[in-house]
């Protein structure tokens, strides 16, 4: 009974803070789909294509800002012991941030030139900057969830969403065109770091008298894993997310990756509104758990599953149905693509936003290596999918069919091996 009562408000916990993150994320979303159909209409789908490259780049590169120790955090049970992990993830993000300035220096141009984005060589320089943003709000925002600092959080996304947007605008109506979408996404990337900071400076002057060079050792060994595995599951998981676009734009051109760049926005709306923050929720309340409670753990995982597959229907069928409409008619008809698109790929939205939150029961339960086999598995099946449209020389809505069934069915094992994982720890 007590086990049940127990899990029962924990997974109450959960809801509750996820609807508080959900309510700040889905404030930001509607602020960033309110800004879009102005957006679209200033800048044409070829510099939405080049800011969706500029974007999957820093994507793949910001995860090495701090080999995944910030992802720790709200792990150990002492503060001391996570101010160690915080400084030793800052200390890497300095150091990565300055190894990728120096290679994008010299190989920024070839890299461009690759998916036919010459148009961003003069911007490369926003691409280090960017990945030290978004490495220092990855670092800060791990720390507010070890707070449970979930209003906090929520304002950042606000703020993320309404400076980002406004300064893509402002930038755009006076004439700076993609720089003014490259500078806007920076900012969206790093607004909110100084109110976090706040949040993280008060156990700073707390404990920082207990920051230890043996400590952050032990500690950066304990936690090995998380680089060896969790760091390359990390890349090949956001590989797998801009993998359409990167092939996109080699073998389609930048005008359709623009096209699909926007489809893909719409189809992260419902997964960034509840299932990230569910993520963030669930994960914040099973780390207090630990993995010597795991029927806890599996009570409350089946009970966020169930919500999530109710929630998630409305808008997958919104988006089969009316897509093409949808985006006609609100970012204009140069944007009608976009929606073909987006309905081909609603049929793999519900089985992702059930399953992306609750792969964070790996991190509790330490299994990095099927996180890493999760992602391997996934990014081979991508190359597959686009090195067969590429071999056939299939059609860009042919490629994303079959692109969209394989992941419904990747998703859905996924989803299947997590239980498997929790139920065997139950044993």
């Amino acid at each position: 009974m007590k086990l049940a009562h127990d899990s029962q408000n924990n997974s109450r916990s959960i809801l509750k803070n996820m609807m508080v993150l959900a309510t700040g994320t889905g404030f930001a979303k509607i602020v960033g789909i309110l800004a879009m159909p102005i957006i679209t209409r200033i800048y044409a789908p070829e510099d939405m294509g080049a800011l969706a490259i500029f974007a999957a780049m820093a994507a793949l590169l910001i995860p090495f800002g701090s080999l995944r120790y910030a992802v720790t955090l709200p792990l150990p049970r002492h503060d001391a012991l996570a101010l160690n992990l915080a400084v030793a993830s800052f200390v890497f993000l300095i150091v990565i941030t300055l190894i990728s300035t120096g290679f994008l220096f010299f190989a920024a141009e070839p890299i461009l030139s690759l998916f036919s984005m010459e148009k961003l060589h003069p911007y490369w320089w926003l691409l280090p900057i960017t990945i030290f943003g978004g490495g220092l709000y990855e670092i800060l925002n791990s720390w507010a969830i070890r707070e449970k600092a979930f209003k906090p959080i929520a304002k950042t996304k606000v703020w993320q969403s309404i400076l980002g947007s406004l300064t893509q605008i402002g930038l755009g109506f006076i004439g700076f065109k993609l720089l003014g979408l490259l500078i806007g996404y920076l900012v969206l990337q790093t607004s909110g770091i100084l109110s976090l900071a706040i949040i993280f400076a008060i156990k700073w002057k707390k404990y920082r008298a207990k920051l230890s060079w043996a400590k952050t050792q032990f500690l950066l060994r304990w936690y090995a894993d998380y680089p060896k595995y969790r760091l390359p599951s990390q890349c090949l998981l956001v590989f797998s997310m801009q993998a359409p676009l990167l092939f996109s734009a080699y073998l389609f051109g930048a005008e359709t990756t623009g096209q699909l760049g926007l489809a893909l926005m719409a189809l992260a709306l419902p997964v960034a509104l509840f299932g990230h923050t569910t993520g963030q929720a669930y994960y914040a309340e099973i780390a207090k758990l630990g993995r010597k409670k795991p029927q806890n753990i599996l009570k409350i995982t089946k009970s966020i599953v169930l919500k999530l597959f109710v929630v998630s229907i409305p808008p997958f069928l919104i988006l089969f149905f009316l897509g093409p409409w949808i985006f006609e008619t609100g970012f204009g008809s140069a944007w009608r693509e976009a929606g073909v698109f987006a309905s081909i790929l609603a049929t793999y939205l519900l089985l992702q936003f059930v399953s992306a939150p609750i792969v964070n029961a790996l991190s509790v339960f330490n299994n990095q290596r099927m996180f890493l086999s999760i992602n391997i598995r996934r990014s081979i099946l991508l190359i597959a999918v686009f090195a067969i449209a590429y071999f056939y020389s299939f059609p860009i809505n042919t490629t994303l069919i079959m692109f969209s069934l394989v992941m419904s069915a990747h998703y859905a094992i996924v989803t299947l091996s997590i239980f498997r994982v929790i139920r065997k720890e139950c044993l």
